[in-house]
């Protein structure tokens, strides 16, 4: 089971990927909106890049909870953690 860190590692990788973010602003505190500025779009794009590598469904709901990378990042440790 991957640490939260390999997690965090992983989704800087694929917010840098997908969404070419640069990696200065992907800290815990940045948020999806005003600092790193997602739209639902972006969301629904990274969304499906963590599931599949991750191998997880995310539900809608915890989707419109996130507000911030970190959040992101111990959603999906969450997430993994509960799979295993």
């Amino acid at each position: 089971m991957p640490s939260r860190d390999e997690v965090a590692t992983t989704v800087r990788e694929i917010f840098q990927a997908t969404l070419k973010v640069e990696p200065s602003k992907l800290r815990d505190e940045a948020t999806l909106q005003d600092d790193l500025s997602l739209d639902s779009l972006d969301m629904v794009e990274v969304v499906y890049e963590l599931e599949e590598r991750f191998d997880v469904q995310i539900s809608e709901e915890k989707i419109e909870e996130i507000r911030t990378f970190g959040q992101v990042v111990d959603g999906l440790h969450a997430a993994v953690e509960a799979k295993s």
